[in-house]
């Protein structure tokens, strides 16, 4: 990982995380807040790392992992925004951008992370890999590039304990540690049964699990005794289930990538008709009439055959990923729930 992730990771420890309980008693409102004000703060500095790799791609320091940083504070944000939505308000003009944001990101990480696998399969099986000029500029991601910092400003709700009309009403707000607690059940009770049921609810409980982690990473630094646990049992079901998706993605994408390949292959014999040795396989071309018909179906045939080799690639890898899974699924799930009734329990014992 390059210097630019590991000064993120600093930003990120010392501006958003909750390092003493007395901070979990005070208005949940207050705290999200400040909570969402600074990940704003980080996400706009993945950004302009990823920006300035964006316009110096030969510079000394890069960083890999420049645009997927980026696209986890996207993520991070727009999680607190959804799950903070009974205690602050935001422009809505921003929460759009954000949306926008995090589609235009897709592609370019959906293609690293096939190029990433196709390089695996690449290791194991001697498949010839589809050259870097596949990636192209994308719309979206030029976009990203020309659009202005994100503005939330965010406010509390009316009916918000932080405003002095309310505390005068009110003799007890809703403290921070209940309210996270309350949003971590209802977490819980929709990412559990998605666990145990079908193959294909598990892209789904991935989802949920990602916003538990990203509820749960600002008190990591405070005095619960749950909270690591928590947070590496969440991580470890991540990662196990985002491998999975990976190769379900590849699988999807895979074939307008072979097509991109196959256009790269027939544009580069097409370029040299005057050629009367094809530089490609050595068959004859007509200078009058270019590639040979024999020629062109050589193309086809060896693109196929890659296709065909991929697939049987990716399922390989698949069925064992998945098989793994069943195999861990029922004690992983059992451990999920222990791990967040404790941390949950925590929090409801701080707001009694």
């Amino acid at each position: 990982m390059g210097s630019s992730s590991r000064v993120l990771g600093a930003v990120y420890v010392m501006s958003q995380r909750i390092k003493h309980i007395k901070q979990l008693h005070k208005p949940a409102d207050r705290v999200a807040r400040v909570i969402v004000r600074n990940i704003r703060k980080n996400m706009l500095k993945a950004r302009r790392i990823w920006l300035n790799q964006a316009a110096n791609p030969s510079g000394d320091q890069q960083d890999s992992e420049a645009l997927h940083n980026f696209r986890v504070e996207i993520r991070r944000l727009r999680v607190w925004l959804q799950l903070t939505r009974d205690l602050i308000r935001t422009k809505t003009k921003a929460r759009m951008q954000l949306k926008n944001w995090a589609q235009g990101s897709n592609a370019g990480r959906d293609l690293e992370v096939m190029l990433g696998l196709l390089q695996q399969a690449n290791a194991e099986d001697n498949l010839d890999l589809p050259s870097n000029s596949l990636i192209e500029k994308d719309k979206d991601l030029i976009r990203l590039i020309s659009e202005p910092a994100l503005a939330l400003k965010p406010r509390p709700r009316t009916s918000s304990c932080s405003r002095p009309r309310m505390q005068a009403q009110s003799t007890k707000c809703t403290p921070f540690s209940a309210w996270l607690a309350d949003r971590l059940h209802d977490e819980r009770e929709k990412t559990l049964p998605l666990l145990r049921e079908k193959d294909e609810t598990l892209h789904e409980a991935r989802i949920h699990i990602k916003h538990m982690r990203y509820l749960i990473e600002p008190i990591a630094l405070s005095e619960l005794k749950s909270t690591q646990s928590a947070l590496n049992q969440l991580k470890a079901l991540q990662t196990t289930l985002g491998d999975l998706h990976d190769l379900f993605v590849l699988r999807e994408k895979l074939p307008s990538l072979i097509c991109g390949l196959l256009n790269e292959r027939l544009t580069a014999r097409l370029q040299q008709p005057s050629t009367l040795t094809d530089p490609l396989n050595g068959s004859q071309t007509d200078p009058k009439t270019g590639p040979s018909k024999r020629a062109i179906q050589q193309d086809f045939t060896a693109i196929r055959n890659q296709y065909t080799l991929y697939l049987g690639w990716q399922a390989k890898q698949y069925d064992h990923a998945i098989e793994s899974w069943h195999t861990i699924s029922e004690q992983a799930s059992a451990r999920l729930e222990m791990v967040l009734n404790d941390l949950i329990g925590e929090l409801k014992n701080l707001s009694q």
